[in-house]
């Protein structure tokens, strides 16, 4: 066996071998999902070859979960489209990005989906999953700055986007056969990162353009 199968992976490095959020990964532990093993410090390692035998489980969580996600945020940036192209007039930010920032827009978006279920099962006060919002309101903010728009603009892009997607998630059959309270959860965890979202998008936007004029 060669030594690359016996190595042993950090959280991080872990968690995008399967491809999830780190603080998914955490639950998945302390719910005895996946082996883990503690060094002296306290610290989790994985083992890629256990890690790999638990992908090819058919029952392992992270398939349901990002199915679902996937799903939704096709689903959500196909609906987001359409509704740019039939808006008249088009808001002055529709036209701002080239092909590449639309891309990265694109999968800005496939986080902040897959991040908002994969966490709709985690405690109401484990912000822990904030912590890739923040990044991706720093990309967003970085991104519109970049393509010559107001902080306005940019927020104005991101309240459109935000309403798009919940009412995709309310039409979903994934979601609409959800209880009354999971779906108030669901809802509760979408509005909770997109708060975050918005507030560190102006903060970032803000330092971006002061640091321009010094």
């Amino acid at each position: 066996m060669s030594h690359t199968d016996q190595e042993w992976l950090t959280l991080s490095q872990a968690a995008e071998l399967l491809g999830v959020h780190p603080t998914t990964l955490r639950r998945w532990c302390d719910n005895g999902d996946i082996p883990v093993k503690l060094t002296p410090g306290g610290h989790r390692r994985f083992r890629r070859t256990e890690l790999a035998a638990y992908l090819e489980r058919e029952d392992h969580p992270s398939t349901a979960e990002q199915n679902t996600a996937r799903v939704w945020a096709d689903f959500a940036l196909i609906e987001t489209r359409q509704r740019l192209v039939q808006q008249q007039p088009q808001p002055h930010w529709v036209n701002a990005f080239d092909s590449q920032r639309r891309d990265e827009k694109r999968e800005l978006g496939r986080r902040l989906m897959g991040l908002i279920m994969q966490h709709i099962s985690m405690p109401d006060n484990d912000y822990q999953l904030l912590v890739e919002a923040k990044s991706i309101a720093a990309r967003h903010a970085h991104n519109c700055y970049e393509a010559g728009l107001s902080a306005a603009e940019g927020l104005e892009a991101t309240a459109f986007f935000r309403d798009t997607m919940t009412e995709v998630a309310l039409q979903m059959p994934q979601v609409a056969q959800l209880g009354g309270d999971i779906q108030m959860r669901l809802l509760r965890k979408l509005n909770q990162v997109f708060n975050i979202v918005q507030v560190h998008f102006v903060d970032y936007y803000d330092s971006v353009a002061n640091q321009r004029k010094e």
